[in-house]
């Protein structure tokens, strides 16, 4: 079933417009002042630029970074430590071919064929970060 560009491209904006739940890293120390102020003055300069430092709490990268994706909590040699993995979506493009049987629309009787584009939005891991004792100890970015 094809879905017609105008309902497709009202519903997309409907969408985007409605459902943006994107948050910046403004939003995020505008919604928790406090969170921001117990930063130490290189934490709270790292978190405006989007970076993180060793030993930064979780609060700073959440300012930083945002909500992870997951959460991973891991125990070794005794002692706690948590990974938050990011994750983005890399755009692929597909050609698609569609063979089918055509059952008399529009007085044609036979095989039809479709060509087209598909995107697909994949999911990827962009970024990690560990955490010992609650603060950060590694943290690993992919670079696109």
């Amino acid at each position: 079933m094809k879905i017609p560009f105008p309902f497709f491209a009202i519903c997309l904006t409907a969408c985007l417009l409605l459902c943006n739940c994107t948050q910046t890293m403004q939003d995020r120390i505008d919604r928790n002042p406090a969170m921001y102020a117990a930063l130490s003055g290189p934490q709270k300069k790292a978190v405006e630029q989007g970076r993180l430092l060793e030993g930064m709490d979780m609060d700073a990268v959440y300012l930083s970074w945002g909500r992870p994706a997951a959460i991973k909590e891991i125990t070794r040699d005794g002692m706690q430590y948590e990974k938050w993995r990011y994750t983005r979506h890399m755009s692929v493009v597909r050609q698609d071919i569609h063979i089918g049987l055509n059952h008399g629309h529009h007085g044609y009787y036979g095989p039809f064929y479709e060509f087209g584009p598909t995107i697909e939005h994949v999911p990827y891991t962009a970024a990690v970060v560990e955490f010992k004792g609650g603060k950060v100890s590694s943290w690993e970015r992919e670079r696109r």
